[in-house]
């Protein structure tokens, strides 16, 4: 579960691994964890921030995840503790990398990142919305079809046997 994410291709952890909401916020903690811890290794080893920036859209996709988590309302109590703190060190992270940009003159940089993972979160919302809407039309005509076939199937030949019993008579 020590799994570090190095080009966004990890935005949703209940994808990569699968697991139920209380598995979700395990793997989510376990997500933030290493890239916190390999932020920091960066940070210390090198004054590269492009390799730096590839964790962000980890640590972001963690963000979004716990908050899908929390809003869902279905976390135990010590899930519920584990997801703040998540979220804390999320928040904390996240400050210091804007803190590294900063201070080697990328500030604008960071904000450009940050306006990038925004829009990305944006398109992934819509997308999930535009999936839902599709799932939705989707059981809308099979309740239609279902209809006209128990009209076809049942009601149909039914009211034939009625008729032609009151025919014969």
């Amino acid at each position: 579960m020590g799994r570090v994410c190095h080009g966004g291709c990890c935005s949703s952890f209940t994808a990569v691994y699968g697991l139920t909401m209380i598995g979700e916020i395990a793997a989510i903690v376990a997500g933030v964890n290493a890239a916190t811890s390999a932020i920091k290794q960066v940070a210390e080893t090198t004054n590269d921030i492009s390799s730096i920036s590839s964790f962000l859209s980890t640590l972001g996709g963690a963000e979004v995840e716990l908050q899908r988590a929390q809003n869902e309302g279905k976390l135990s109590e010590a899930d519920a503790v584990k997801a703040a703190l998540a979220k804390k060190q999320i928040q904390e992270t996240m400050r210091e990398i804007k803190d590294m940009f900063t201070v080697s003159g990328n500030g604008d940089l960071y904000q450009e990142a940050m306006t990038a993972m925004a829009e990305a979160r944006k398109a992934k919302q819509q997308e999930l919305a535009r999936k839902a809407a599709a799932k939705k039309k989707f059981w809308k005509d099979v309740r239609e079809i279902g209809a006209v076939l128990l009209v076809l199937l049942i009601l149909l030949p039914l009211t034939l046997a009625v008729l032609l019993t009151w025919l014969t008579r």
